[in-house]
């Protein structure tokens, strides 16, 4: 009679064998997308070895490995597969730079290789299995630590690595600000909780283990499923996040104190009133602020959100209105010489772009709304 702790322990192996066909439609999902690239090629080979790998832990934790021997211990290799291109996706992801094939395949090829060895080495050995499982043994679940370790320190060393460049790319500012990042985090931790977990499993072997283990990872391809669903754009937010941390990694202000130079910049423009100078340039400006060009000019795009030109000519703009206002009846080209603009027509053209009406028509508003004065033009 069939005890009800067989009963569990044979659904969680159907689970197993789902998780095992779910972690294969990701793969073929992604080797099919439509805007298919190298980062998908590769997380979709991530996940066939990950299907694959699962489907082993089912064939040891059910015990049907007895009849699909030739695969006893073809995880390994894939393990230490997965880690080397683990290690390559998060180089694409997280720096923008791959590998060529070439260099990729001295670290595959080997893996492949070992995967074949391993197969044939079933095979000839098959006579030992039968002879081991007719004494009431189960020859699957011990592993030579000759195969067990190097696959250990490959994955970990993989690991390293990774880590190491998460913590490079991505500043502990941004991590603390952004919710998305924080999920996205948690999700590679995770992640890498399990691979530990797998580790271990390989290394101490057992029917439970397996099970637990490919259970664990189970669960966390349902649930990347789940959000995949739920929320469609969270991996490409993810992405856009790690790519304005690169672009903040090489940018040339990332070291400067921001509050300070912004602080200069106001005092120039709103006491000193430097944009009265006609001829005032970037490279002038960026010299009394004791820095180069380039750093100015990112610093007003990325903080201020206007080029040199837009910036100069809204305080011109600004203080030319004040003026028009005070002294309606002054002459207008007297005015934008008065604010730094070299000319009447530039200036129409940036009071008009600030404001949407021509100095003139300006006027005319103010007038109106103070007929007492008169004008001229």
């Amino acid at each position: 009679m069939t005890s009800p702790f067989q009963y569990f322990s044979e659904y969680l192996n159907f689970f197993l064998l789902f998780s095992a066909l779910l972690g294969f439609l990701y793969a073929i999902g992604e080797f099919f997308s439509y805007h298919k690239n190298r980062k998908q090629i590769l997380l979709g080979i991530i996940f066939l070895g990950t299907s694959y790998l699962l489907f082993n832990f089912y064939l040891i934790s059910s015990g049907t490995i007895k009849w699909l021997y030739p695969l006893f211990l073809t995880d390994l290799p894939i393990v230490a597969c997965l880690g080397v291109l683990l290690d390559e996706y998060f180089l694409t992801v997280l720096e923008g730079k791959f590998r060529s094939f070439r260099r990729l395949s001295y670290r595959i090829v080997p893996l492949t290789s070992l995967f074949v060895l391993i197969v044939f080495w079933n095979f000839w050995n098959k006579t030992k299995y039968l002879e081991t499982q007719s004494l009431g043994l189960n020859p699957f679940l011990s592993r030579p630590l000759f195969l067990v370790l190097p696959t250990i320190l490959i994955y970990i060393w993989c690991l390293l690595r990774i880590f190491r460049r998460i913590s490079k790319q991505i500043r502990w500012s941004t991590f603390r600000k952004n919710y998305t990042l924080k999920i996205g985090i948690f999700i590679v931790g995770f992640c890498l909780a399990l691979s530990f977990n797998g580790l271990i499993t390989l290394a101490r072997g057992g029917q439970t283990a397996h099970q637990l283990s490919g259970i664990a990872i189970g669960i966390f391809l349902c649930f990347l499923y789940v959000l995949r669903q739920s929320y469609p754009d969270f991996f490409l937010e993810v992405r856009k996040i790690v790519e304005d941390e690169k672009k903040a990694k090489i940018s040339q202000i990332s070291k400067l104190d921001h509050k300070e130079v912004r602080g200069k910049l106001q005092n120039l423009f709103e006491k000193e009133k430097i944009y009265r100078e006609e001829k005032l340039s970037l490279r002038e400006l960026a010299e009394r602020m004791d820095l180069s060009s380039h750093q100015l000019s990112e610093f007003l795009n990325a903080e201020i959100k206007q080029s040199f030109y837009q910036y100069t000519n809204f305080h011109r703009v600004n203080e030319a209105k004040e003026k028009i206002e005070k002294e309606p009846d002054r002459s207008l080209l007297a005015i934008a010489y008065d604010v730094g603009f070299g000319s009447k027509s530039t200036f129409n053209e940036a009071f008009k772009k600030e404001t949407g009406t021509t100095p003139r028509e300006f006027r005319e508003k103010i007038l109106k709304k103070h007929p007492v004065r008169s004008s001229r033009s």
